[in-house]
């Protein structure tokens, strides 16, 4: 039997190192700016708001060093989508400089749009932002407990439909190593690792980037079959495996993301500023739902 276990992880970026700078280009003028940070994920309570300033290119992010102090923080539960009234308001309190927390405990509910609301008592700016999570899922598949590496029983995952009414899903996927160590490597990325310049902890979790719906094979009851690579997995062993559905701010955010650092053929001059979907800050306001399984692959004899 699969092991299924129903966890959340954010797979997705450590962002914190991206907020050096407001504007990434030679040609523009660095102004500071706010930088908020925030996942919903459905079915979790609700989430930590991380807020800071930005850094100039100069000097090195460190988010004690730009973490805003006495942000007035707030959660809305709208009653439809943006513009509808607000059905709950959730107030947040400081718990570390820039750290804030719910005052309440309560779970992100799916397929409904939430909006961040960020005043200052020394600032007149206003932060906003929107985000609809996105429908909850499961991996129904039978995995095996065991799955010989490269062997033709592929490994094979029945994701069930998650409803979008304005667009297909978009999903990353994880593999995340239980027993990552330098014997345990598959032999692509054994030939990848460098002792001296690398470290374990940078290959325990490995990324698929955003998968279009449209690219999976779509069943008759509605569900989506992907056939996982085998390219995907880095370290023999327990390895757990994490679908998410992201919601459209972080899809943005990601796929721009995915231009600056992913060796894009457009000059400097003319690659667009990463897409944050905020007004009055840089940083990410978004949603996921995910769903983990478990299994353990073996070195073919």
């Amino acid at each position: 039997m699969m092991n299924m276990n129903r966890s959340i992880f954010i797979t997705l970026l450590a962002l914190s190192a991206l907020w050096v700078s407001c504007d990434l280009y030679p040609q523009d003028e660095y102004e500071e700016a706010y930088v908020v940070e925030a996942y919903m994920v459905a079915q979790n309570t609700l989430p930590k708001v991380f807020v800071s300033r930005t850094a100039p290119v100069s000097e090195a992010y460190i988010f004690d060093d730009y973490a805003v102090k006495g942000a007035n923080v707030e959660i809305r539960l709208l009653e439809d989508g943006i513009g509808s009234n607000i059905e709950q308001q959730f107030s947040y309190r400081m718990a570390d400089p820039g750290i804030y927390e719910p005052e309440i405990e309560l779970e992100v509910l799916p397929a409904r749009t939430y909006q961040l609301n960020i005043t200052f008592n020394n600032d007149p700016i206003v932060i906003q932002g929107y985000t609809t999570v996105p429908d909850t899922f499961s991996s129904n598949t039978a995995i095996p407990d065991t799955v010989i590496y490269q062997s033709p029983n592929q490994i094979e995952l029945d994701i069930t439909p998650s409803e979008n009414r304005d667009r297909q899903n978009y999903f990353i996927f994880t593999t995340i190593a239980l027993d990552a160590d330098i014997e345990n490597f598959t032999p692509l990325y054994a030939d990848f690792f460098d002792e001296e310049e690398d470290e374990i902890n940078d290959f325990v979790k490995t990324s698929s980037g955003i998968v279009n719906e449209a690219n999976f094979e779509t069943r008759a009851d509605g569900s989506i079959n992907l056939k996982y690579p085998w390219i995907a997995v880095a370290f023999y062993g327990r390895n757990q495996i994490v679908a998410n559905i992201i919601d459209d701010n972080l899809y943005d955010f990601v796929r721009s993301q995915a231009v600056q650092l992913g060796g894009s053929t457009l000059s400097p001059g003319e690659i667009p500023n990463l897409i944050y979907r905020l007004d009055n800050a840089v940083g990410v306001f978004g949603s996921i739902a995910a769903d983990t399984i478990q299994t353990y692959i073996k070195r073919p004899q």
